[in-house]
């Protein structure tokens, strides 16, 4: 992979999350859960972090999964007052620029072991407290790295960071992802009771867990 290091946005990060851009909560939003979890056998802390207090799935939210080096492992801002407009998303050059200098900036040597896969779009749906669902554009960056995991980088409009994710496998058997899924809140709410076993390829819920 090239590199191409872009530095916009570094001193938005708020000290708790670490100096890498684009992982600050906006500053009035509240921490609402904090829980010691797995990413396949590694344990993790996932952080969530709310505009109200009371958590609530499927509404925005920004959520940081942390392995025990404290790496990032897994991050996601689904923000309704951000732009959301999908004509300011990014072409497939840029997008693919902005994921591998955000990538450069939190670990260099990971970044140097990807082999990208394709660069195509990706959105997400967010609901808001009246019910409504609102769509968060962006366009996804997907990656494999020489170990035989995938990661990925979704980048959003005005060029933000959206979603990060490594470390992850795949079951080919089962044709659906394997590695836990933190940051998505139809896979949380399956696990948790409130909500359907999501479909393939999204990895099946353990209930037993």
């Amino acid at each position: 992979m090239d590199v191409v290091i872009d530095e916009d946005g570094s001193e938005n990060a708020r000290p708790e999350l670490g100096t890498e851009s684009g992982l600050a909560p906006p500053s009035h939003w509240h921490e609402v859960d904090v829980r010691t979890e797995l990413h396949d056998d590694e344990e993790v802390i996932v952080t969530r972090w709310q505009p109200t207090k009371e958590r609530r799935l499927e509404g925005p939210h920004v959520s940081v999964v942390r392995g025990r080096d404290d790496r990032v492992v897994g991050y996601t801002a689904l923000d309704l007052d951000a732009n959301n407009d999908p004509r300011d998303l990014p072409d497939a050059e840029r997008a693919r620029q902005v994921a591998h200098g955000w990538l450069g900036r939190i670990d260099e040597g990971y970044l140097q072991g990807l082999t990208e896969q394709w660069v195509d779009r990706h959105d997400e749906r967010v609901v808001d407290e009246e019910g409504n669902e609102h769509l968060v554009p962006g366009v996804k960056v997907k990656t494999r790295h020489e170990d035989g995991r995938y990661a990925w980088v979704i980048i959003g409009a005005d060029s933000r960071l959206v979603t990060f994710e490594r470390d992850v496998t795949w079951d080919a058997a089962a044709q659906r992802r394997a590695t836990q899924m933190w940051l998505h809140d139809n896979w949380i709410a399956a696990l948790e009771g409130s909500g359907e076993q999501p479909s393939a390829p999204a990895a099946l819920v353990d209930r037993a867990v």
